[in-house]
């Protein structure tokens, strides 16, 4: 299969678990690197695209799906944890065929990386991760779940000054700039509570997402890792991404000058990942 011949599928995929709402984008042959994308805790398919045109993912055969609780994937009784995040990407995996596979995952999606990896790592050639941390009573990211009380204006405010603290200033020294990026997140806020927060399903994906805590399993999770942290990111700080790179055993931190959710927006994350993954660099 030729770039040409790329094949993009998408819809309900059914787990021994549960059915999710998958999208599969095959490109760059049989040889090209099998791709498990797990998104953010706001991961829905529906308003979360642009990922699809990045330049590696052009050469990769890439599954990703969004998570219980959001948009159309099923919302099974009970409580939730992160552990059952963690074997729904084992279920993906299987659903579609894959013993083992690289797992690029950013914010929640990296919390859940860890998890995985910790339980199955036979099945993780490596481990991609950005805006995430180790969770725990010293390195946990900031609970967002108190924006569930707020409006959508405000929630939409509160989130762009914490996922990059750049913001804030922007937000002084042109005002008319913040408002423009405050009434694009706003309308994603909008478009996002309906189904996932209207559900409760964004709700207790949250309550799973503060009891994370990965750190006593951390130092047996020796797959290849890369780190990839925002300097200005203050949802998951990056001290605490820092501190997950340094008990990783077979870990390196790529920090750069960006905020929270970097992976597919600064050139320099990009370039990481495609080198990494071993196919083509991005290009700027």
């Amino acid at each position: 299969m030729t770039l040409a011949e790329t094949a993009v599928q998408e819809g309900p995929l059914r787990t021994d678990r549960l059915t999710v709402h998958h999208v599969r984008r095959q490109a760059g042959g049989p040889q090209s690197p099998r791709v498990l994308f797990l998104g953010g805790s706001n991961f829905d398919l529906r308003l979360k695209r642009t990922f699809l045109d990045a330049p590696w993912v052009q050469h990769c055969d890439i599954v990703t799906y969004e998570p219980r609780g959001i948009g159309r994937t099923e919302q099974p009784d009970g409580p939730w944890t992160m552990v059952d995040y963690a074997d729904d990407a084992l279920a993906v995996l299987d659903a579609v065929g894959w013993a083992t596979a690289h797992v690029v995952a950013e914010s929640f999606g990296g919390m859940t990386a860890l998890h995985l990896a910790a339980r199955a790592q036979q099945r993780v050639t490596q481990l991609i991760i950005s805006s995430a941390t180790a969770g725990g009573p010293e390195h946990a990211s900031y609970d967002i779940a108190e924006f569930l009380d707020l409006s959508r204006q405000d929630a939409a405010r509160a989130a762009l000054c914490l996922q990059d603290s750049r913001q804030e200033d922007l937000a002084k020294t042109d005002p008319d700039a913040f408002e423009q990026i405050l009434a694009e997140r706003v309308a994603f806020e909008t478009a996002f509570a309906v189904p996932s927060i209207a559900s409760g399903g964004y709700g207790r994906l949250l309550t799973a997402r503060r009891g994370h805590d990965c750190t006593t399993a951390l130092d047996g999770i020796t797959a290849p890792t890369t780190v990839i942290a925002g300097r200005f990111d203050r949802q998951a700080s990056p001290a605490a991404q820092r501190a997950l790179a340094e008990r990783l055993p077979n870990a390196e931190l790529h920090l750069m000058e960006a905020g929270h959710g970097i992976l597919f927006s600064a050139p320099e994350a990009l370039d990481v990942t495609a080198q990494a993954l071993g196919v083509a660099q991005s290009v700027r």
